[in-house]
């Protein structure tokens, strides 16, 4: 009797231990893909290459799942092309897509990486001239670029300040004081670092969040910044978006919605 119980729970052990195997490997499969489909999708994706970008002399990256729509994508990049890469996207048994000419011939990476080195130059401006704690300082290249056709562009081509492309530059900082003062004050003392520089921009964006305190400034312009009045420009958008917020829609007419500023101060016993 005490044989046939103990076999009984060792029977029922393994039961658990396969029911639970069974889950690990199923909710793995389910994140992760499994290692056979993995590999069918490697040696479909690397003949694709193959047959259609065998003269790019590109770099394949192991397969990447997918969850979500249970596809595997392998990213590719070309040895001697610092913009030239994509991804090759593999699903039920065949080649879904793959993204070389919207990256690569559209300009996409090429545009991408010039925002990035943009974006180092600009922030190495801000740090050195201005002084205030920088978090980060990110330039932003106009999208429509994609739309109108430039012949600015060329694959791999060296960063260039004076590119003929419109870019706006978005700055977060800390800023303690919340005055419309301080702030046409940064942006001012921003606006001729940059322009002493050689960096010109369409628009100012800047942010802040620092001990309660959340500051948030878009579409101000260097015409704004250079008029004199943009500490008035500033209190009436403040204005504007407080009283938008407060009667929910009762924008005033005389104001057109082109600068955006939001303050929130936790702190403040009026909030």
């Amino acid at each position: 009797m005490k044989n046939t119980k103990n076999k009984i729970l060792k029977i029922f052990a393994g039961l658990i231990a396969i029911i639970l195997i069974g889950g690990i490997l199923f909710i793995t499969n389910a994140f992760l893909g499994n290692p056979i489909s993995a590999r069918i999708a490697d040696e479909t994706i690397k003949q694709y290459i193959k047959e259609n970008y065998s003269y790019l002399d590109l770099e394949l990256e192991k397969p990447i799942y997918n969850f979500k729509d249970g596809s595997y994508v392998v990213n590719a990049r070309s040895k001697s092309s610092i913009d030239t890469k994509f991804g090759i996207h593999y699903r039920n048994g065949s080649i879904g897509y793959d993204s070389y000419e919207m990256r690569v011939l559209g300009m996409f990476n090429t545009l991408d990486r010039l925002s990035d080195e943009y974006s180092a130059v600009a922030k190495r401006i801000i740090d050195k001239e201005l002084e205030y704690e920088i978090k980060n300082t990110r330039v932003i290249y106009d999208k429509s670029i994609y739309e109108n056709g430039n012949n600015a562009l060329e694959l791999d081509m060296k960063f260039d300040k004076s590119l003929p492309i419109a870019a706006e530059v978005n700055i977060r900082t800390n800023i303690l004081d919340t005055s419309m003062e301080d702030i046409a004050k940064f942006l001012t003392d921003a606006h001729k670092a940059f322009i002493n520089n050689g960096c010109y921009f369409k628009k100012y964006e800047l942010s802040a969040e620092n001990d309660g305190i959340v500051v948030m400034v878009n579409g101000v312009t260097p015409k704004d910044i250079e008029s004199d009045d943009l500490v008035n420009l500033l209190q009436k958008a403040k204005d504007y978006e407080d009283d938008t917020v407060v009667e929910k829609g009762n924008k005033k007419k005389d104001y057109e919605e082109r600068i955006t500023v939001f303050i929130k101060d936790n702190n403040s016993r009026n909030e």
